[in-house]
């Protein structure tokens, strides 16, 4: 996520052009190019809000199912990919129909950059862009958006959860180190675990999700060791073995496989947590059954639909 040599990169950053076209046309849909308070935040629609953290003015939309009429729900931070927004995570994961059907509030707020909608980086510490330069506090920023959601609309504090693309996905492994006391679960999509300290608090279930054609992970998982770091920042499978190892789990790992992915659960786990790695076959750095990103980045396969399979592993998780 740092080098500009590399192929993958150069697409990348010749597409945030075509990111902010994609957002324009989203936000002109939807009606979310203006700011609202979060008072207008209603059960079966999506608003654009913001919020102060680190003396700057932050931004993420929300999106509440229609459950949320008659009670509360639990709620889902969904962090976009290096130069990405919230909008377009949105747009490719598919998350609020799932969402919908699950009965999950779902935010997906927006990292930091020059400008407010393209280019926008998020802090994982080891990790990317202007957003680590500058020492940005996204965790703090993740908090700050709970408070305000779970203020303004009923949602269940004692399931709130976190899911990430890429560099999201970076971020959202960080707030499984640093606050395991807030989140009942957190999903990875194709992201490396920073490579810096991870004390949790607690036990947290994870959910670690690559594809085995995925050439962009790998990159990362290279350029983004430390020198002299930690082995779970080596591969996917490594940081699986950490957070079994950190949730007791005692048993043997169980595979099992299909055309589609192979699926390796942790066994024996404490506290009811779990631990699973879905690596999906002929899959590249793209969200598993979602839509592209912009004309020109990878095709997601279509043999796993990662918002479900995430969602359908939060729906049995509690802090």
């Amino acid at each position: 996520m740092r080098r500009a040599s590399s192929p993958s990169r150069r697409w990348r950053r010749l597409g945030t052009l075509a990111v902010a076209a994609t957002f324009v046309t989203t936000a002109a849909c939807d009606a979310m190019f203006g700011v609202r308070a979060l008072s207008t935040a209603r059960p079966g629609a999506t608003t654009y809000h913001a919020l102060a953290s680190g003396g700057t003015t932050r931004r993420f939309l929300l999106h509440l199912p229609p459950q949320a009429a008659r009670g509360r729900v639990p709620l889902v931070l969904a962090f976009h990919g290096h130069d990405g927004n919230g909008a377009t995570l949105r747009e490719s994961s598919g998350l609020d129909a799932v969402a919908d059907a699950l009965g999950f509030a779902v935010a997906y707020p927006d990292g930091t950059g020059r400008f407010r909608w393209v280019g926008l980086a998020w802090n994982a510490v080891t990790c990317c862009g202007r957003a680590h330069a500058r020492s940005v506090d996204d965790v703090a920023f993740a908090d700050a958006v709970i408070a305000a959601v779970a203020h303004a609309a009923p949602v269940d504090t004692t399931r709130v959860f976190a899911v990430g693309f890429s560099a999201g996905g970076m971020l959202a492994l960080r707030l499984a180190c640093e606050r395991a006391d807030t989140y009942a679960a957190v999903a990875d999509v194709a992201g490396t675990m920073p490579d810096a300290a991870c004390a949790p608090a607690r036990p947290v279930s994870v959910l670690l999700i690559q594809g085995a054609e995925d050439d962009e992970l790998r990159d990362d998982l290279r350029e983004l060791r430390q020198p002299h770091g930690n082995p779970f920042a080596h591969s996917l499978e490594a940081a699986f073995a950490f957070w079994a190892r950190h949730d007791g789990c005692a048993g043997a790992p169980v595979r099992d496989s299909s055309r589609a992915r192979v699926t390796t659960r942790a066994s024996g786990c404490a506290s009811r947590r779990a631990v699973e790695l879905y690596t999906i076959a002929e899959h590249p750095h793209a969200w598993p059954g979602g839509r592209r990103s912009w004309f020109f980045a990878p095709r997601p396969s279509d043999g796993v639909d990662a918002s479900r399979v995430v969602l359908a592993f939060f729906a049995t998780a509690r802090r």
